[in-house]
């Protein structure tokens, strides 16, 4: 079984920004950490050549699953010629039932541009995508009003709001492309109702256009966003997998996954690291995932 992870595992915010090592310097530090796939983003193929990202996975012999980017046909083009097979879309406003199935629609649109280059297209979700409204939550809406659009379940993410990962890969089994491995060990809750996607109720801060930044005002950015995020005191939620306080069942989800008619991959995603060294977190879970789910 391969296991993957997420070139936002290195930097975060920071990654999504385009600051920090160069890709080539990723792909080496994950083969050197014993991963076997990765998730790139999309500053990843903005700033990359095809020619170049393919080069570098061959020298280092990754593959490439997916993307983390919005799912547009430069996007969905470039990753079939990488060879891989999602796209998913990591998140977008939606704060209703209502909203829901009208991401859900939007959604099978990108699938029907998608399927010609053989490409998959998944929604990503927080914990935010757990609020109940009209009786079901979000993503619940999201998935029952879609027939062409697949989740990459964000396993920490989804404990973290409340629910159970193996129930939902049954519930929507053939559904799951893909999972984010991400440890937790707190129950959060969904939140309070999420921002709207048309103005109406709190609204989520837009994102700039990233391509168009300079290296002066992506480091502003990254400044203002470590503060906001600092001022949040949210509890470090992912400790080292396998550990007594985590209340992932890693195992059970094996298990739920393997009821698909297809294999999901497994994407690394660590945001809370224990220790000083990085690394050496992310090299624990890999050595856990390769020692442990089969």
């Amino acid at each position: 079984m391969k296991f993957g992870i997420g070139t936002y595992s290195f930097g975060g915010i920071a990654s999504f920004l385009g600051l920090g090592p160069t890709l080539l310097e990723k792909f080496q530090t994950i083969k050197s950490l014993g991963f076997d796939t990765v998730e790139l983003l999309a500053v990843d193929l903005a700033r990359n050549s095809v020619e170049d990202i393919k080069k570098w996975l061959d020298e280092t012999g990754l593959e490439v699953t997916s993307v983390h980017a919005e799912p547009t046909e430069e996007v969905v083009r470039k990753m079939a010629a990488l060879g891989g097979k999602a796209v998913i879309w990591p998140s977008t406003p939606m704060g209703s039932a209502a909203e829901a199935i009208e991401v859900a629609h939007i959604l099978d649109d990108m699938a029907e541009m998608a399927a010609p280059y053989g490409i998959k297209i998944g929604y990503h979700n927080h914990s935010s995508e757990f609020f109940f409204d009209e009786g079901k939550c979000l993503l619940e809406h999201l998935l029952d009003n879609s027939t062409k659009c697949f989740a990459q379940l964000d396993c920490g993410w989804a404990q973290n709001g409340g629910m159970y990962p193996p129930y939902f890969i049954r519930k929507y089994r053939d559904r799951i492309v893909s999972i984010h491995v991400k440890e937790n060990n707190h129950v959060s809750g969904p939140g309070a109702r999420p921002a709207s996607r048309h103005g109406e109720g709190p609204q989520r801060p837009p994102m700039p256009d990233i391509a168009s930044m300079t290296l002066e005002q992506k480091q502003q950015l990254l400044k203002d966003m470590e503060a906001r995020f600092a001022a949040m005191k949210r509890p470090v939620l992912q400790g080292k997998m396998g550990e007594p306080d985590s209340n992932m069942d890693w195992k059970e989800i094996k298990k739920a996954l393997d009821e698909q008619s297809f294999e999901a991959f497994w994407i690394v995603e660590r945001e809370d690291f224990y220790g000083d060294n990085h690394d050496q977190c992310l090299a624990d879970d890999s050595a856990w995932l390769h020692a442990n789910i089969q």
